[in-house]
């Protein structure tokens, strides 16, 4: 796998985000924008999931895997598929780190404190992604049109046809043209 710095956004919430920093995952080689604790606490800072503790290599396996069991758990959802047990556990054992969120006293606006661990960043995305699943979004979660990409979004029209327009949008209209071309020669 390769490594990348820039991580995708725009999916409609951060736990969608977290899915996508596995890029290609359908492809020959995925590429993986966390491949250190660095780049996680970068990625959970610029999700304003920053913890105040250290951000260890073991936090880096439990963010992959769980980034990979919501992922499965979601994809399999939107083909009305249970979820696999082991995918209920790795969740489950993310929600047991999870904290009621805290107002941070210091902040001049209504702001809520960082988590202390990247285990309780990580469970307040996994509480997130369940409550997406569970809840009334559920019904605007999209699976990416693009068979290539394994990116999942929240859809709020019903419209949007693809996670980024500009990648696997671009990528789709390129075939189609492409297509097009090589069946008018």
């Amino acid at each position: 796998m390769r490594a990348v710095t820039k991580f995708r956004s725009g999916n409609g919430a951060p736990w969608l985000d977290l899915l996508a920093t596995l890029g290609g995952r359908y492809r020959a080689r995925p590429v993986d924008a966390l491949t250190s604790p660095a780049l996680l606490r970068e990625w959970l800072r610029q999700h304003g999931l920053e913890p105040s503790g250290a951000v260890t290599e073991d936090d880096l396996a439990a963010a992959r895997e769980l980034r990979e069991a919501v992922h499965r758990v979601t994809a399999g959802s939107l083909r009305g598929e249970p979820p696999a047990p082991a995918d209920r556990r790795t969740i489950a054992g993310a929600l047991a780190a999870d904290q009621p969120l805290r107002l941070n006293p210091r902040a001049p606006e209504i702001a809520v404190t960082r988590p202390a661990t990247a285990a309780e960043a990580l469970a307040r995305l996994a509480r997130d992604a369940v409550q997406h699943l569970v809840g009334e979004r559920r019904a605007q979660l999209q699976a990416c049109g693009d068979d290539t990409c394994s990116g999942i979004f929240l859809d709020a029209t019903g419209r949007r046809r693809w996670c980024s327009d500009q990648t696997c949008g671009n990528r789709l209209r390129v075939r189609a043209h492409r297509s097009r071309a090589h069946s008018s020669s």
